[in-house]
């Protein structure tokens, strides 16, 4: 269709696997961005693709402009990532994300609550909508009342989420079979309280 293929991969990158949401998707796309998971706490951004548009940069036909471009910290941000964020790492990592996410819907399923479990990659959260949310008319049924209580809740018993409504958490490599437990048992307790 004469129409390039560009995966945004700036929120998944590394969290969705090794090689990203496109490999994990079995998708070969034209392009890809990537940046917060591939600079390690580092402000650093990222681009590839085909051989056939890379190289429009690189024979000058377009220019690449950035402020981090080759930056020495950006660089040691990279470097960093790219030795401690193996394969195997990332595989801990997804699987602790899994044992989260089972645990997390056990709990759900055994206090029926009108809330499921997302998980893709690292990344783990509670949806609190008895069906999975697939367009914009089901997000908007989502319980926002519920979501904003779950986490205030988290966040005062020091189980630190990003703000908005989805409680997304990322399974970093710092993580272990305790950070895992504390997830667990405060949506237990929340939970518990819920029904009480």
């Amino acid at each position: 269709y004469g129409v390039l293929l560009v995966f945004d991969e700036v929120k998944t990158g590394l969290t969705a696997g090794p090689q990203g949401a496109a490999q994990r998707l079995g998708i070969k796309p034209d392009l890809i961005s990537l940046a917060k998971s591939i600079g390690g706490g580092i402000p650093v951004a990222a681009f590839g693709g085909k051989r056939e548009y890379m190289e429009t940069v690189v024979n000058g036909t377009h220019s690449h402009l950035g402020t981090f471009n080759g930056h020495y910290l950006a660089m040691a941000g990279l470097r960093a990532v790219d030795r401690l964020c193996t394969p195997e790492a990332l595989q801990r990592c997804e699987d602790f994300n899994r044992q989260a996410l089972t645990r997390v819907a056990e709990i759900i399923n055994e206090y029926e609550l009108p809330a499921h479990t997302v998980g893709f990659g690292v990344k783990g959260c509670i949806t609190w909508s008895s069906t999975p949310v697939r367009n914009y008319r089901d997000y908007r049924a989502t319980d926002f009342d519920l979501a904003e209580l779950s986490f205030f809740w988290s966040q005062n018993r020091n189980v630190m989420t990003p703000p908005g409504l989805d409680e997304q958490w990322l399974i970093s490599l710092a993580h272990g079979q305790r950070e895992i437990d504390i997830i667990v048992g405060d949506f237990l307790d929340f939970a518990k309280a819920l029904r009480a």
